[in-house]
C-alpha cells in the first residue's frame, strides 16, 4: 500500500494577482457567503463557457450544482473567486481539482465576457500551476478551445504541451509537468 502524504489543495492565505495588463485581482477561497457572487457569475456565462468547463453539456449552471462548487473538498479541490477591487465584481473563477493521491490536477478556468482580453484567465491558470506545484502535484491539464489563440500561444511559452483533445476535435489539451 502506497503511503499518501498529508496535503490539501486548500490555500490560506491566496494572494493578490496582478495581470499582464496591470489590473489588480484579489484571490479567495469561495465560501457559502460568496453565494450571491456565485449566482451574478454564473449568470453572466454563455453556454460556449460550459462547453468544456466541468459542466460540460449544460446551458445553466443549476443551484445544487453552485453549491457544490462552493462546498469543495479542500483536500482534493480548491474554488478560488478573483475579484476586481476597482469595481467590487467577481470576475474570474478556477477550479482546481486534483486526483485521490494528488498527483495529478485539472484546472477550470473561467471568466466573465466583459473582462475577457485582460490577462485574468491566464493569470489564474498560472497560478494554478502554482499552486499545484507547492502541493507537489506532479501535472496540471486544463482544456481550451481552438478558437482562442492567446491562451495556447500563452501555454506553449510558458511550459504547457499543447495536444488534440480526443473527445473534441475543436479543444486542446495543456499539460505542465510540475515536478
Amino acid at each position: 500500500m502506497q503511503l499518501v502524504i498529508d496535503r490539501t489543495m486548500a490555500e490560506p492565505n491566496p494572494p493578490q494577482l496582478q495581470t499582464r495588463n496591470g489590473l489588480v485581482l484579489r484571490l479567495r477561497a469561495v465560501t457559502m457567503p460568496d453565494r450571491p457572487f456565485v449566482d451574478e457569475f454564473y449568470a453572466q456565462l454563455t453556454i460556449r463557457d460550459f462547453r468544456f468547463r466541468l459542466v460540460a453539456g449544460l446551458k445553466a449552471v443549476n443551484p445544487h450544482q453552485i453549491i457544490g462548487r462552493i462546498e469543495m473538498d479542500h483536500r482534493h479541490a480548491e474554488h478560488l473567486l478573483a475579484f476586481d477591487p476597482a469595481v467590487g465584481k467577481l470576475v474570474g473563477s478556477v477550479i482546481i481539482l486534483a486526483d485521490h493521491g494528488l498527483a495529478n490536477a485539472e484546472a477550470a478556468v473561467v471568466v466573465v465576457p466583459q473582462f475577457r482580453g485582460e490577462g485574468i484567465g491566464w493569470s489564474l491558470l498560472r497560478h494554478a500551476a502554482d499552486l499545484a506545484r507547492e502541493r507537489g502535484l506532479s501535472s496540471l491539464r486544463s482544456i481550451e478551445t481552438l478558437e482562442d489563440h492567446e491562451p495556447l500561444e500563452i501555454a506553449r511559452t510558458s511550459g504547457f504541451q499543447a495536444m488534440p483533445y480526443d473527445a473534441d476535435p475543436t479543444l486542446m489539451m495543456l499539460e505542465a509537468t510540475l515536478a
